[in-house]
């Protein structure tokens, strides 16, 4: 009885352990409420960004399923017109990374401010996406999702396929759908 006490205290102390230090979030981080909102204000509060604006440039990429939750952010390095930093979080955020630019005009015309894109509509915009797809055999939406600069607009996107078509969406930044089509 003895032994197998200690082998119970040890196995909890392995779990506590491998809990600590670790902001990995679980589930399907695009569906789930509130899951990628609390990444987000991890993000903001890294440092060198808490406290400051944040300018997200060209987009931001979501990523959930069998290979885990990933965030991928380009943001305009605070203090500069120029010059992108990329963000990845992967079982918490790492380092920024320098991006390299190509091509004219500056970084800035085509960055908006991190707290226009509402992180809290992404499982509504999900919802919506169910709810278009329901009556389509075998359709399931794909494990990622993102928010989008084209043409000087912001936009929030999904993509479903069944075996046989694929459907893309566009969502406007409060969540409403904006666009669906078979492609």
């Amino acid at each position: 009885m003895r032994k197998l006490l200690v082998v119970f205290c040890m196995l909890v102390g392995v779990m506590v352990m491998a809990g600590c230090g670790s902001s990995s979030i679980g589930g399907n981080i695009i569906k789930d409420e509130g899951a990628l909102v609390k990444i987000m204000d991890e993000f903001k509060n890294l440092d060198g960004l808490k406290g400051k604006e944040i300018l997200v440039f060209q987009d931001v990429n979501v990523y959930t399923g069998e290979t885990g939750n990933r965030v991928i952010i380009n943001i305009l390095k605070p203090g500069t017109e120029d010059e992108v930093d990329n963000y990845e979080y992967r079982n918490g955020w790492g380092k920024a990374r320098p991006v390299q630019l190509s091509g004219s005009g500056k970084a800035i015309n085509n960055c908006i401010p991190l707290a226009k894109l509402d992180f809290t509509k992404v499982p509504v915009m999900y919802k919506e996406m169910e709810t278009k797809i329901k009556d389509i055999e075998g359709a399931k939406i794909k494990d990622y999702f993102s928010f989008n600069f084209w043409n000087g607009s912001w936009y929030g996107s999904l993509r479903a396929e069944s075996p046989r078509a694929k459907y893309y969406a566009e969502f406007d930044l409060n969540g409403n759908l904006t666009k669906f089509k078979k492609s």
